[in-house]
């Protein structure tokens, strides 16, 4: 069982309890997800299945698009609604359509982002959260972070809440985004409402749920649902019926480039020998954006179209050496 299933996450669950509910009720032990989201949060959470838990770095790094909302007039020291919140008095929370917008777009571009304490970042081995419920102040150094698109969907007045959409790079937290429009509004705000829209190739209108992947293996089993969900017995074969979730690597690797090699060149790319690019048929350049750390990235394709894995392109030495090897 090899792939990538593209999760609906539930709020109110981690994504390692995510992850870890696959892992039973897939019947497999190699499972990892991609781009965690915070409990209170739903939406695309892409989860890596066997082999396919080598490209996990892969899809960590695309971007992501949300929609969240937000509760002007009120802070709280987790950054949403779900912490200790203060709020504001409604006379102190006047501020038109026209400011939010701006202020909603003023997030858009390159800036250092300093990661909330109610968070799973490690310092010195441990999650800030726990130092934050044990009421200790550490130090964070801020990390670079970009916001690509930030609009506003809609400002209702009454109760001063803001739908916004925002596209961003790996690690951003949109709670802190919401802080920012907070303190350039002047009036504070918490996150209310969030939701993964997009994660590189992976969307939410192609999502499925745990409830679906239950439903299908039951079916196929002749299973019930409690028996799909608590299988018993150590020693037991993947679940039946999952596959047809599953997502190829190479499918869900967005913006790498692509080359097909011959019946030689394989071999030798499979054994870890370096290729040049006469050696090989680019099919595809890659079209990650400049800076990016996969922008020399390419997939590699054997005789039959058999995917093989990656490989980087040394363009000085106009030259491809293998990177990660998935299929021999």
């Amino acid at each position: 069982m090899d792939g990538i299933i593209n999760l609906l996450k539930p709020a109110k669950m981690t994504s390692h309890d995510a992850v870890a509910a696959l892992r039973r009720i897939l019947r497999t032990k190699k499972v990892g997800h991609t781009g965690t989201l915070d409990p209170m949060a739903a939406g695309v959470l892409p989860v890596c299945i066997g082999k396919a838990t080598r490209a996990a770095e892969y899809l960590e790094a695309d971007r992501k698009k949300y929609r969240c909302e937000l509760l002007l007039g009120a802070e709280s020291d987790t950054g949403d609604i779900w912490g200790n919140v203060t709020f504001k008095e409604k006379t102190e929370v006047i501020v038109t359509g026209e400011a939010v917008r701006d202020a909603v777009r003023s997030v858009k571009g390159t800036q250092m982002q300093r990661p909330p304490m109610y968070s799973a970042v490690r310092k010195d081995g441990k999650r800030l959260y726990e130092y934050a419920r044990e009421g200790i102040a550490v130090e964070v150094e801020p990390r670079e972070i970009t916001v690509f698109e930030a609009e506003t969907v809609a400002v209702f007045h009454e109760p001063h809440r803001v739908l916004f959409d925002i596209a961003c790079s790996k690690g951003t937290y949109i709670r802190t985004i919401c802080e920012d429009i907070g303190r350039k509004l002047g009036c504070g705000a918490v996150m209310t409402f969030l939701v993964r829209t997009e994660s590189g190739s992976f969307s939410l209108a192609e999502a499925v749920t745990l409830e679906e992947i239950v439903s299908r293996i039951a079916e196929s089993e002749n299973l019930t649902r409690e028996e799909v969900m608590r299988p018993a017995g150590k020693k037991l074969p993947p679940a039946a019926g999952a596959e047809t979730f599953l997502l190829s690597v190479e499918e869900s690797i967005s913006g790498f480039g692509e080359i097909l090699l011959g019946a030689e060149e394989s071999v030798r790319y499979v054994n870890g020998g370096k290729l040049s690019a006469e050696d090989a048929d680019i099919r595809r350049e890659n079209s990650r954006r400049a800076g990016d750390r996969f922008e020399a990235l390419y997939l590699v394709f054997g005789p039959g179209n058999r995917f093989l894995g990656t490989a980087r392109r040394d363009r000085k030495k106009d030259s491809f050496a293998p990177e990660k090897v998935f299929y021999r």
